[in-house]
């Protein structure tokens, strides 16, 4: 796996104000806001105009990511396949109804990708299966649509994902003048196992391992800088508070699954420099 690249950055700018008589109007100087040439400003003597040297240096920081560390779902057998959206909270009380699964507790996960590097290189979320405990026949999807409840399933074939083929949106966090990221025109992540831009939705359920790594999503060159929350709305605080999350994990289970609970299977998140 690529580790995120660090570069630093210095920006230096020297401004010097210096203010010369105006262009004369018929051979007659109109005013004067002072001498040219004036020297530089000294806290050990005066002068009527001086000039004050500037310096603004910029480091680098880190690519990270921030992600709600569990995801939850329950399924109550109704005789078909059903399709629900992962709650970062436990989920309680659920129970079979006609059209699927209703649950209480169920939370939308966050999901969010600090860029505070400055180089402006682009960056790919990807992610895999470390283990796979999923329910046999089961399918795993990643996109910026899912439940309208999240952890309520409904009806669907496990060949159909009902939801919405929707990219994530995006906007910037809270105190954060980000650059909102733009779909590249080619992604690139051969060390990482893949070659071309995410489509929606993404399928995380293919293998396990670092082999079997998806790009979830990326952003090109130039964009993605700053701390940006995979949603909608706007940010009243830090950490996405008050935006509508559209980081949405889908798992489709067939009528057929047999009760148990499967509870080994682990996501690696990893978000790379460069697009």
């Amino acid at each position: 796996m690529r580790a995120p690249s660090t570069r630093i950055r210095r920006m230096a700018l020297v401004g010097v104000l210096s203010l010369a008589p105006l262009a004369p109007l018929g051979g007659v100087v109109l005013g004067s806001a002072g001498p040219a040439g004036a020297t530089a400003c000294s806290t050990s003597s005066g002068n009527s105009s001086c000039t004050i040297g500037t310096s603004v240096a910029v480091s680098a920081g880190t690519l990270t990511l921030e992600s709600s560390p569990n995801l939850y779902w329950s399924y109550v057998l109704n005789g078909y396949d059903q399709w629900a959206s992962g709650s970062s909270a436990t989920l309680s009380g659920c129970t079979a109804g006609g059209s699927g699964t209703t649950c209480s507790g169920g939370a939308a996960p966050r999901l969010e990708v600090v860029d505070a590097t400055g180089s402006g290189s682009g960056w790919a979320l990807s992610a895999y299966l470390t283990a796979n405990d999923l329910p046999v026949g089961s399918v795993f999807h990643f996109a910026g649509a899912g439940s309208a409840t999240v952890g309520n399933s409904q009806n669907a074939a496990i060949g159909t994902d009902p939801f919405a083929n929707t990219t994530p949106g995006t906007v910037c966090d809270f105190g954060s003048t980000c650059t909102v990221p733009t779909a590249p025109g080619a992604c690139s992540h051969a060390g990482l196992g893949f070659t071309s831009c995410p489509t929606y939705p993404v399928n995380m359920s293919a293998g396990t391992g670092p082999t079997a790594q998806v790009d979830l999503y990326s952003a090109a060159a130039t964009s993605g800088l700053g701390a940006v929350c995979f949603g909608s709305g706007s940010a009243s605080a830090s950490g996405c508070t008050g935006t509508t999350p559209s980081d949405f994990y889908n798992i489709g289970v067939k009528a057929n699954t047999a009760a148990a609970v499967d509870a080994t299977t682990v996501v690696t998140e990893t978000v790379s420099s460069g697009p």
